[in-house]
C-alpha cells in the first residue's frame, strides 16, 4: 500500500521539477516597456536613437534603434573611426547563472529591404545577439540572429559561434509584417538553435565551454563606411517584445497547479486509508 503513495509524491515531484526547467529555458529578453532606456546601455557605439514608439504597425513599447548620418564612421570622433563601431546598439543584462536560455523577439521587415540594388545605399541590417558566459562568468561565445540585405536579397541569418562566419537561412521573410526570432541556448546538449517565425533555421553545437547567457545586445550597422561596397540611407530597425512571451501564469493558475499536486497526494493518502 505504501508504494501507491510513493507513486503519488514521485508524480508530483517530478511535475514540479518540470515546471522549474521549463521556466528556465523560457525567453529572458526584458520588457522593452519597462526597461528602456533605463537599464540598457552603450555597447560599442550608440545608434542616434534608442527609444520606445507606440502605435507602431499595431503594437505599443517598440524599440526604435535608428541609424543616421550622425553615426556615419567619418562623423564619428576619432577614436571610434574603424569598422567595429558601424555596429551600434545597447545591451542589457538576462538570464541568472548556468541554464538553458531563450532569446525571442519580434522584428518588423519593411517591404523596401527586399533587396539592395548596386548603388542604392539601401543597405540595412539589425540583430539580436545573446553573449554566452564561461563557468567564470566571463564572455565566451557570442550567438547571433538577425536580418541584412547587404549581400543582395534580404535574409535571415545566424552567427557561427565556432567559425565566425554567417549562416543564412532558407527560411521565408514576411516582409511587412512581424517576424519572430529566436535564438536559444541548451545546457544540456550545450547547442545553439536558431528559429524564424517558429521554425528551425539553423543550429550550431558548443565547444563545452560556455555555461549560459548572461546578457543581450539590440543592434543596428551603419553601411556609411568609405571601406564598404555600399552605404545605406538613414532607416530604423524596429522590435517588439513578442506578445505571446510577455504573458506569465496567473495567481489562479498557479493554485490549481498546486491544487491539482496536493489532489495526487490526497488520492494517495485516500487509497491508503481504504486499504
Amino acid at each position: 500500500m505504501h508504494s501507491i503513495l510513493r507513486k503519488s509524491l514521485v508524480l508530483g515531484i517530478t511535475l514540479v521539477v518540470g515546471a522549474a526547467a521549463a521556466a528556465a529555458a523560457q525567453n529572458v529578453v526584458p520588457n522593452f516597456g519597462t526597461t528602456v532606456p533605463g537599464s540598457w546601455s552603450q555597447d560599442r557605439y550608440l545608434p542616434t536613437t534608442f527609444s520606445l514608439t507606440n502605435n507602431t504597425h499595431g503594437r505599443n513599447n517598440v524599440l526604435n534603434i535608428g541609424i543616421t548620418s550622425a553615426g556615419d564612421l567619418l562623423n564619428r570622433p576619432s577614436g571610434y573611426q574603424y569598422t567595429f563601431y558601424n555596429t551600434q546598439g545597447e545591451g542589457t543584462a538576462v538570464g541568472t547563472g548556468p541554464g538553458s536560455y531563450s532569446l525571442i523577439a519580434d522584428l518588423w521587415v519593411n517591404a523596401s529591404w527586399a533587396t539592395d540594388a548596386a548603388g542604392s545605399n539601401n543597405s540595412v541590417r539589425t540583430d539580436m545577439w545573446g553573449v554566452a558566459v564561461n563557468s567564470a562568468n566571463n564572455p565566451y561565445d557570442y550567438p547571433i540572429i538577425g536580418f541584412s540585405n547587404y549581400s543582395g536579397a534580404g535574409l535571415f541569418r545566424g552567427y557561427n559561434v565556432n567559425t565566425g562566419d554567417w549562416i543564412n537561412f532558407s527560411n521565408p521573410v514576411n516582409y511587412g509584417a512581424w517576424n519572430t526570432l529566436e535564438l536559444s541556448w541548451d545546457v544540456t546538449s550545450m547547442e545553439y538553435s536558431y528559429f524564424v517565425n517558429g521554425a528551425l533555421a539553423g543550429t550550431v553545437q558548443g565547444d563545452g565551454v560556455a555555461v549560459g547567457i548572461n546578457s543581450m545586445i539590440m543592434q543596428a550597422y551603419n553601411f556609411n563606411d568609405p571601406s564598404l561596397s555600399n552605404g545605406s540611407n538613414d532607416y530604423t530597425a524596429l522590435w517588439s517584445n513578442n506578445p505571446a512571451q510577455l504573458v506569465t501564469p496567473e495567481p489562479a493558475t498557479l493554485m490549481l497547479l498546486g491544487t491539482g499536486l496536493m489532489g495526487l497526494v490526497g488520492t494517495g493518502l485516500l487509497r491508503r486509508r481504504k486499504n
